[in-house]
């Protein structure tokens, strides 16, 4: 991941009202809420999953900020204001973090990897069964990023299967479809055992509740 001057940017720039609280911002809130916004035509305009610059009243930069104008949560913070837009590099390293955090807990390679706004990455959840990894994208910037999401993910586990569940109620909150895939190789056919506290459990990593487990 690289960082522009903020004056270059290429990104649109939202703002909040003047009476939003932007120090819960500042001190690392990760939602910004449509109340909360200047939501002009400009605003209005942006695809779902478009990143944008956010500004506090006085037009200071805030954070950079993933929109979805037809979210209650309108803005998902990724990162600092002059940080580069997500990529392949920017994912693996929010992924490699947390990998390192589970590794320090689990011996076998079972265990939830992303949980969301906890491991920097908003709105996405990933469970990981061994080399079988399942990808709940839940907010509209991660199903607009998926592919480098899913690249990262497979270079930096060495998953083989790669599954995309999208039962969550929040996707539809985010205006997203129910469409549920298999992203690199072919979804199992059968429950896999997954080894858990000295006893072994039966996920149904296609049918299952949640990522199946």
């Amino acid at each position: 991941m690289t960082s522009l001057p903020f004056s270059a940017s290429p990104y649109p720039v939202i703002r909040l009202k003047p009476k939003a609280n932007a120090l819960t911002i500042r001190g690392g809130a990760p939602w910004v809420y449509s109340d909360e916004l200047v939501t002009d035509r400009r605003a209005r305009a942006l695809a779902p999953g478009s990143i944008a610059v956010l500004e506090d009243a006085d037009r200071s930069p805030l954070a950079l900020l993933a929109v979805n104008p037809n979210s209650k949560i309108i803005g998902r913070v990724l990162d600092l204001p002059d940080a580069a837009a997500p990529d392949q590099a920017w994912f693996a390293t929010r992924l490699r973090k947390a990998l390192e955090l589970r590794e320090r807990l689990f011996d076998t390679p079972y265990y939830r990897l992303v949980h969301a706004e906890a491991d920097g990455l908003p709105g996405v959840i990933i469970d990981r069964f061994a080399d079988i990894a399942v990808v709940q994208p839940n907010a509209a910037w991660a199903e607009v990023l998926l592919e480098p999401l899913t690249q990262a993910l497979e270079k930096l586990t060495g998953a083989t299967v790669v599954l995309k569940n999208a039962g969550g109620r929040t996707r539809g909150l985010e205006g997203l479809d129910d469409v549920s895939a298999a992203l690199r190789g072919a979804a199992p056919k059968a429950p896999i055992m997954v080894p858990m506290n000295g006893a072994l459990y039966a996920a149904d990593v296609t049918g299952g509740q949640k990522t199946g487990l």
